[in-house]
């Protein structure tokens, strides 16, 4: 029996030893060389003298050197899942709106996976690509003139920022008569975003902020500038927003209703004839309804 068994133990464990022996193969990678430090090259698309954030569009453009380099990482700090590729060349658009700093940050692979990082911080500019009906409302794809809903219930008012609604105060029809208010004519051009605003040399709003028009001016408080310095004038504006906000930008001294130094406007409500908009200003928010005129 002792020899039947020892004839069977004799190739079982040769095969023990050949698969032990192959167990401490050896593998090697080659030379681990750690990729250099990559050098980054990032365009921010129709970035120029004029538009020294780019042109719009929030697109980029980076390009990545770095020697003995194989896998490319770049996370392009806008809280997006960062994009990988064996290729050295990168192009991105950004889905904020605004003027946004970021931190685009680059790791670059090497054989075995050492890696070497590096990270620049970009300045971009993505315009608010606005819903087509707005534009159409707001401008009748054209030219189209609003003015201030004097006969409506609050179409001047304030309240506290927090909340959506004129609590503190909302003028009654036409309360604001012979103030300078209710003869504005607001132009909203789609061709160039152009604002005009036709004053007939008069402005009302806060005296402290009136001072934008006329430096001359001293006090604070409700005030009716008249002359040269409340002429009309011609601006720009833009579109901002969400998927659920919309707002109104405007360059310049661009306003609507009372002038508090604002030039942001959050679109509460619209239609074709009819909008309710609110700025944000010292000590609340401002309210302002107006009305189609052609």
């Amino acid at each position: 029996m002792k020899h039947i068994i020892n004839k069977l133990l004799v190739p079982v464990l040769g095969f023990m030893l050949v698969a032990m022996a192959s167990c401490e193969k050896e593998y090697h990678f080659g030379d681990l060389t750690t990729p250099a430090k990559p050098v980054l090259n990032i365009t921010v698309v129709g970035k120029d003298a004029t538009h020294p954030n780019g042109n719009g569009s929030g697109n980029i453009n980076v390009n990545i050197q770095s020697q003995n380099g194989i896998n490319y990482k770049v996370d392009f700090g806008d809280g997006e899942a960062p994009q990988t590729s064996t290729t050295s060349e990168f192009s991105y658009q950004y889905k904020h709106t605004g003027i946004k700093t970021v931190t685009v940050s680059v790791t670059v692979y090497g054989k075995g996976g050492v890696s070497s990082t590096n990270s620049e911080t970009i300045t971009v500019y993505r315009e608010f690509e606005p819903n087509p009906e707005l534009v159409t409302m707001l401008t009748n794809n054209g030219a189209k003139k609003w003015r201030v809903d004097k006969d409506a219930s609050a179409h001047l008012g304030v309240g506290d920022a927090a909340s959506m609604v004129p609590g503190w105060w909302g003028a009654g029809p036409n309360e604001k008569a012979g103030l300078g208010i209710y003869d504005d004519v607001y132009t909203f051009t789609a061709q160039g975003n152009v604002f005009e605003h036709t004053t007939n040399n008069d402005l009302f709003g806060k005296k402290e902020y009136l001072k934008d028009f006329d430096p001359s001016l001293t006090g604070t408080g409700d005030f009716t500038l008249t002359g040269p310095t409340a002429a009309s004038y011609t601006t720009t504006f833009s579109y901002d927003g969400s998927a659920t906000e919309e707002f109104i930008i405007f360059s310049g001294k661009g306003h609507l209703g009372m002038y508090l130094g604002a030039h942001k406007f959050q679109i509460l409500e619209r239609s074709a004839t009819h909008m309710t908009l609110r700025c944000v200003q010292d000590p609340g928010a401002w309210y302002v309804k107006i009305i189609a005129i052609e």
